[in-house]
């Protein structure tokens, strides 16, 4: 939680300055009750109406000086805070970048939306209160102790009995607060998870008539989520009414005790000095109501923080070694490489030994979980070898900077990702600054071209996220555009054919291969016919290289891609 706050120290010049107003607004408060009682005492009781008309225009004076501090301290508090919570989501987004898979998958994507939101606009409300309020809860307990003893010693006494009670009572109250916010923000990451879920698969959800059993898995983690939240704002809430049941009864003895005092002649007390004594006990009490709240929100901040913690203090990708400007020729090899999933019990890939030349075109085929996919992971340095090496030009890539690995791929991975703007926008992603006779290019190789020649403002047709105003093949075909535009000497395509039709696909396929004439391609496919013209076939199964060569080699030898080939074709060569 310190570390967190630590963000404020950004702002240190202008925290003074919000706490210098919030001073001076307290302190005209102060001023207010003892003009009052002047009022009373010299004003009304001997009937001077010049001087109750001057005190007037001194408390309108005071008010509008405490008004227009207040305005400007709350003004520069909010600032500071609403510059405090951008540090802290800029601070999560950047980490975010940089955190392993595993990492992320172990918070969780909903919980990662749910700490740059809920949990960073908690700590900016305590933010505030330590940037503007806090100044005020000791300045208006001191002051007003103070004042009020100035007054009358004996019933400014009664004022001091009440307020250790009060106290007593939060802090009992706020120990047990913490696990119940803990609970309840646990519970808002699953709601987001399911809400999330439920977004992603509303179609396959209708499809099975699924929506009673989607209702009760939201409804149990709203139930669950609700209950700690209301537990934890009842117990909040005995505060105030505890507080001002004291305030009350505390004001009702000061008036008996007072007016006993005054008919009896105990003491020099006056009618004023007892509605000034009144208005302090107020101030005082607002005061200790401030500082409950505080107390009982300390918990929720620490959890907030906490949560926000786990994110920042997260190890992320070690890529310390630095960028470099060099171009790949294009050659892969995989040494003896092993890769173990966390947690998992048996490797994705196990023992993968490989070399691709130069220029070459190579397939990987296999089945569903056969481990294709790990491979391209292994490629982009989105995860590194449990065992052996990954190298390109003969350097492994943990000498290498994941940003001069990637900066050399350009790659289309298996789920096609789109993003909202424009068709223009999602392609430049490969090629910032790219012309239009480029990005016009790289539609026609993709084919494209068609589809957007058909729209009223062509690549300047607007997407939806995720590409939700686009077919399965079109995604695809502008995530080809993406990577196609981008001129690198390796390009991988992650089963980024399969919602293409034969047609399409082989004509893309020969405009692609003249496109990326000398340059390494690697393709991830299920298809025996997208694998069957390449240099090199790997033929994958269980996680393990169970053979390569070409394709007429790999039909007289291998057994597994000649089944693939078989149930394919219906075993015509």
């Amino acid at each position: 939680m310190k570390k967190i706050f630590e963000n404020l120290l950004h702002y240190k010049s202008r925290i003074p300055v919000a706490l210098l107003f919030m001073t001076a607004a307290t302190i005209c408060d102060l001023m207010l009750p003892t003009i009052m009682s002047d009022i009373v005492d010299k004003g009304i009781y001997l009937s001077d109406m010049e001087f109750i008309k001057r005190n007037c225009l001194n408390m309108f004076l005071v008010s509008l000086a405490g008004l227009f501090t207040v305005i400007i301290g709350r003004k520069i508090t909010a600032e500071i805070v609403a510059g405090f919570c951008c540090d802290l989501r800029r601070m999560v987004f950047k980490k975010v970048n940089t955190m392993t898979f595993g990492e992320m998958n172990e918070i969780g994507t909903a919980a990662l939306i749910t700490r740059s939101t809920h949990d960073t606009e908690t700590l900016g409300w305590i933010a505030s209160i330590f940037c503007g309020n806090i100044i005020t809860i000791p300045v208006l307990f001191i002051g007003g102790v103070a004042l009020s003893f100035s007054k009358d010693v004996f019933l400014s006494l009664v004022l001091l009995f009440f307020v250790p009670i009060v106290f007593i009572v939060v802090v009992l109250i706020g120990r047990k607060i913490e696990p119940l916010w803990r609970i309840a923000d646990e519970f808002i990451d699953r709601q987001n998870d399911i809400m999330r879920e439920r977004l992603r698969g509303i179609r396959v959800i209708r499809a099975f008539d699924k929506e009673s059993h989607e209702h009760e898995r939201i409804s149990e983690a709203t139930v669950k989520m609700a209950m700690n939240i209301i537990k934890s704002n009842v117990r909040m809430g005995i505060i105030a009414p505890l507080a001002l049941f004291l305030l009350n009864f505390s004001v009702v003895l000061i008036i008996y005790i007072g007016a006993s005092r005054m008919e009896t002649g105990a003491s020099a007390v006056s009618a004023g000095d007892i509605f000034a004594i009144i208005q302090y006990v107020t101030l005082v009490m607002t005061s200790i109501m401030n500082a409950a709240f505080v107390i009982v929100m300390i918990p929720h901040a620490k959890v907030a923080a906490n949560r926000i913690g786990e994110v920042i203090s997260a190890n992320g990708y070690d890529d310390s070694v630095a960028e470099e400007e060099i171009d790949f020729s294009g050659s892969v090899v995989f040494d003896n490489v092993t890769f173990k999933y966390d947690g998992a019990t048996e490797p994705a890939v196990s023992n993968i030994s490989f070399k691709i030349e130069p220029g070459q075109k190579v397939s990987v085929i296999g089945g569903t979980g056969s481990g294709k996919s790990t491979l391209v992971s292994l490629m982009l340095c989105f995860r590194m070898p449990t065992e052996g090496k990954v190298l390109y030009d003969e350097r492994s890539t943990d000498t290498l900077s994941h940003k001069t690995v990637r900066r050399n791929i350009s790659c289309v991975l298996q789920n096609s990702s789109i993003y909202s703007g424009t068709i223009k926008d999602n392609i430049l992603m490969g090629k910032p600054g790219a012309t239009d006779e480029e990005i016009s290019e790289a539609a026609e190789i993709a084919e494209l071209s068609d589809f957007v020649s058909g729209l009223e403002n062509g690549f300047n047709h607007e997407l939806n996220q995720s590409g939700k105003n686009l077919s399965g093949g079109q995604k695809q075909r502008l995530s080809i555009a993406r990577a196609v535009i981008k001129n690198a000497p390796i390009y991988i395509f992650d089963d980024s054919f399969s919602a293409l039709d034969f047609l399409t696909e082989s004509k893309l396929r020969t405009k692609l291969s003249k496109k990326a004439e000398g340059k390494t391609q690697i393709v991830i496919t299920q298809r025996v016919t997208s694998a069957m013209n390449s240099d090199l076939i790997l033929v994958m199964d269980n996680g393990k290289l169970v053979d390569s060569g070409k394709h007429s080699e790999l039909l007289e030898r291998c057994k597994i891609y000649r089944e693939i080939y078989a149930s394919q074709t219906g075993g015509a060569k």
